[in-house]
């Protein structure tokens, strides 16, 4: 008789900046879901993402590559229809794969998942608030720190309620029709990402209470080319002293209204698991395509190399039998999520794939050392691909490299806030000097734009469709939910 694997809960959310989790104690936000999960599981508190935008970072998580490998940088780029893809190495094990919300694929719409009940596959899932309107031929999802406050949409209407409805759903049928086959579920929210409006009771949280940043107002003019043009490439990231500063703190309680609302939903869709009997059995995974500025340095949203914009919450806990020696709690060692999808497949005991960049977890989740001491964070501004760069994250140090030559070096232990550029400092051009060659040889930056140009785009953008999502209804058929 074959011994059945576990089962894999995944949630991914949006843009969520590691930092902004109720398991900090210095941390004013509240995610009592994410610290139930992070009491019980491994917290891996150096955890960073492939690339900080949406399109190439969950390529990454997808198929265990960096994006140097997959060839995607810009959300309009096309991830090949046969990838291999961490759901289709499971189905091929025998799992039931299931998607629910986001997932941002370019072309094909699935790539191993056999069920996509609700999600994007039209659309951007992000929904503009207040709604936008179809016969007017409106897009995009406005001004993010001038419309920041309480939702507008009917409650039931939201991507974040549909989604915990519609996963609740699939566990239950699941319980009930397949308990004996394992499965991998992922749950993909599209919150925090702005448009930053949560419900009122969340965002009734922070209102009043936020503080924002501290920042020096010459940062941004000493910054490496890089940064200034990331900056000025979303409309949000300005200055406080040229915009209204009390939009600046509406726009982050908003943004913190909306994780804890995104934690409510996490909370409510394990407590579904939990009453389905279920939890006993399945490895959950919580962690986020990339962070958020939110203000730090002035600026907002994403892109750059610093600490707010590539670090993310990563947590995961195993159950009971799946894994000798599990030791719960923080772990200081430096991460990618380019790791989970090796690590999933070890946990689930099967091979690892040879063409996957990332590194098995399991030490770490077993409390002992991952042999690897770094890891590499790719980034190009978007629709611009000369501005593009290369981040290695050592155990103390952060280096980047620019196409344009630029380098910053940043000593992440005695500065963690990554204010002193010291890549053009005498004292550290020994280390400068080795860092960047690593860089260059993984990265091989003569080849970067050729990876860019080179890789299939869509003609343009998933948001330019009318309807955010989309459901897929029994008999196959598509049908648009609410804008």
């Amino acid at each position: 008789m074959s011994i059945k694997r576990p089962n894999v809960l995944f949630f991914l959310s949006d843009q969520h900046q590691a930092d902004a989790v109720g398991y900090r104690e210095d941390s004013l936000v509240q995610t009592p879901g994410l610290d139930r999960l992070a009491q019980t599981g491994v917290v891996f508190d150096h955890a960073y993402c492939t690339n900080p935008l949406c399109v190439p970072s969950r390529s990454s998580l997808l198929t265990g590559r960096y994006c140097r490998n997959h060839g995607l940088y810009d959300n309009q780029h096309i991830l090949e229809a046969n990838s291999m893809t961490l759901p289709r190495a499971l189905v091929g094990a025998g799992y039931r794969t299931a998607l629910v919300g986001k997932a941002h694929f370019n072309g094909e719409q699935f790539h191993g998942f056999q069920e996509r009940p609700y999600g994007d596959l039209f659309g951007q899932a992000h929904q503009p608030d207040p709604r936008r309107l179809p016969e007017n031929g409106e897009s995009g999802l406005g001004d993010i720190i001038q419309n920041a406050g309480p939702s507008r949409i009917p409650l039931a209407l939201t991507q974040t309620e549909i989604c915990v409805a519609e996963s609740s759903a699939w566990l239950q049928a699941h319980a009930r029709l397949h308990r004996d086959q394992p499965f991998y579920l992922a749950v993909h929210f599209d919150k925090p990402h702005f448009p930053y409006n949560p419900p009122a009771q969340y965002y009734e949280r922070y209102r009043d209470r936020v503080t924002l940043p501290a920042y020096d107002p010459l940062f941004l003019e000493r910054s490496v080319p890089f940064v200034r043009h990331a900056a000025a490439s979303y409309q949000a990231s300005r200055y406080y002293g040229t915009t209204d500063p009390d939009s600046h703190r509406r726009a982050l309680a908003a943004y913190y209204g909306c994780v804890s609302w995104m934690d409510d939903a996490v909370g409510r869709v394990l407590d579904v698991l939990h009453y389905l009997g279920m939890d006993e059995d399945t490895i959950i995974v919580y962690t986020s395509d990339h962070g958020e500025m939110g203000g730090h340095h002035g600026l907002w949203q994403k892109t750059v190399f610093f600490d707010q914009s590539t670090r993310v919450p990563f947590i995961m806990r195993i159950p009971d039998g799946v894994l000798a020696d599990f030791q719960p709690g923080r772990r200081s060692e430096v991460v990618s999520l380019v790791d989970l999808f090796p690590t999933l497949l070890e946990l689930a005991g099967l091979p690892g794939l040879s063409e996957q960049d990332g590194m098995s977890l399991v030490p770490v989740l077993q409390g002992r050392a991952l042999s690897r001491k770094h890891v590499f964070v790719e980034s190009t501004v978007l629709k611009s691909p000369h501005d593009s760069g290369v981040m290695i994250r050592t155990e103390r140090f952060k280096c980047a490299l620019y196409l344009d030559h630029a380098l910053e070096l940043y000593d992440m232990e005695n500065d963690p806030e990554e204010q002193e550029n010291l890549a053009y400092q005498v004292k550290w051009r020994s280390l400068v000097h080795d860092l960047s060659q690593r860089l260059v040889d993984f990265w091989q930056p003569d080849q970067q734009l050729h990876r860019y140009q080179n890789t299939p785009r869509m003609q343009r953008e998933k948001h330019f469709y009318p309807y955010s999502n989309q459901f897929v209804v029994g008999n196959g058929v598509v049908v648009d939910a609410s804008p």
